[in-house]
């Protein structure tokens, strides 16, 4: 009888060899929960992993470590340098991205789109000139859909984002409709009925109405109170939320920005409505709700690049992928059980 490997222990989980040989590794890119359930389906299969291939393994690794380092971008589409210091979310996607890239070996250097005098053209002559044979591309935020007009012909490339239309590239974002999913899942075991969304309707289109869809489909009220309950405006604003917060009366609110939270301080702690949202920020750790690891997002990002790199695949992909990564619960202040009240 064989001994067990790799495929072994990924088919008994049912996850990728790839993600089994990352946590054995002791990379960071894998949830501690799962790392443990590997380790143990490991310990039981009697897994043991082969010497001479590990050694070999560790001697390719140091290598490409002990050689310069192949130089690949990661171009912000909108947002200028000054900007990202604002945005926890950024810094934490260009975070995980530059450590995956380290890790296999690359360094991923920073380009704006938004800097003055730059265009797509330009900055694909730049990017030419220093031999990057490779880039991703960051969200366009401002817009549902977008054009750039890079030389794709020249290069390996990925879009973070579903918002991005044309051309047709490898794209990698978070689960949105996962993401609501899970928000709706843990309203209702505390015991929330009546939950409403509200939110702008530029990024529900960006994600092709993935949150709204989430919605309506795991709302624990038949569909047409549902409906009653979801708010999408071209422009949230305060007046228009407190405006439709008294007409609809929701026991808890779902939200995509961060706006709401303040726009409660003036209604009193046992009126408010719980407050969840789906892009839960590390600075406001109070507020529940669905954390998507951009750093994880970011690091997919540059698995999908490499991968290309590696294949010396350019230009605009036949069959173009996409790569979902997923978000975690985040509980906070800002919801309770409703059946202790």
């Amino acid at each position: 009888m064989s001994s067990p490997n790799l495929q072994d222990i990924a088919d008994q989980l049912g996850i990728s060899k790839m993600t089994v040989s990352r946590a054995l590794r002791g990379e960071p890119h894998v949830q501690p929960a799962l790392r443990t359930r590997i380790l143990e389906t490991a310990a039981t299969l009697g897994y043991r992993p082969d010497p001479e291939i590990s050694k070999l393994m560790t001697h390719m690794r140091q290598k490409r470590r002990s050689q310069a380092p192949r130089t690949l971008a990661f171009i912000w589409a909108e947002k200028e340098p000054s900007d990202l210091g604002f945005s926890s979310w950024s810094q934490q996607l260009i975070l995980g991205a530059q450590q995956r890239a380290e890790q296999l070996g690359f360094q991923l250097d920073e380009f704006h789109l938004a800097a003055k005098g730059m265009t797509g053209r330009r900055l694909s002559g730049i990017l030419e000139a220093r031999g990057i044979p490779g880039f991703i591309l960051s969200p366009l935020i401002s817009r549902s859909r977008g054009h750039v007009s890079m030389r794709w012909e020249k290069f390996s490339s990925v879009v973070i984002g579903l918002g991005y239309a044309r051309p047709a590239l490898h794209r990698v974002h978070h689960h949105h409709y996962l993401g609501m999913m899970t928000a709706m899942r843990h309203l209702k075991k505390l015991g929330y009925k009546r939950i409403g969304y509200y939110g702008g309707s530029v990024i529900n289109e960006r994600m092709f109405s993935a949150w709204s869809a989430s919605f309506l489909a795991h709302h624990p009220l038949p569909l047409k109170q549902a409906e009653a309950l979801l708010c999408l405006r071209r422009e949230p604003s305060r007046q228009d939320f407190e405006q439709w917060l008294a007409k609809v009366k929701p026991d808890a609110v779902i939200e995509g920005g961060h706006s709401l939270p303040e726009w409660l301080e003036g209604i009193p702690l046992p009126e408010q409505p719980g407050i969840v949202t789906l892009g839960w920020r590390a600075d406001r750790p109070q507020v529940a709700g669905i954390d998507q690891q951009a750093d994880v997002l970011g690091a997919a990002a540059v698995d999908l690049l490499v991968a290309q790199e590696q294949q010396n695949e350019r230009g605009l992909p036949k069959y173009p992928k996409i790569v979902m990564t997923e978000g975690t619960w985040r509980p906070g202040e800002t919801v309770r059980n409703q059946r202790e009240h």
